[in-house]
């Protein structure tokens, strides 16, 4: 039997994940030009995109301050 909606609906099929954190650590920050993307590469949470398509333009040269103001800003 398959059922029909009018619409399509979003369904969240894996319950999230929670943890708490006091810090996280930043093992590496790659710039990627040619893409227009800078990543940070944390040991917690995995790889965090940080800067993309227009963003990165609009960063410019970004600095180590820069990267956790924009982490902060990202995980808050």
């Amino acid at each position: 039997m398959k059922i029909t909606f009018e619409t399509p609906k979003e369904i969240v099929i894996v319950k999230e994940l929670k943890k708490t954190f006091e810090e996280v650590t930043i093992e590496e920050v790659t710039d990627n030009a040619e893409r227009k993307v800078v990543r940070a590469f944390t040991r917690e949470l995995g790889q965090l995109v940080l800067w993309e398509g227009e963003a990165y333009d609009a960063i410019g040269q970004w600095t180590d301050a820069d990267v956790q103001a924009r982490v902060l800003e990202l995980l808050n």
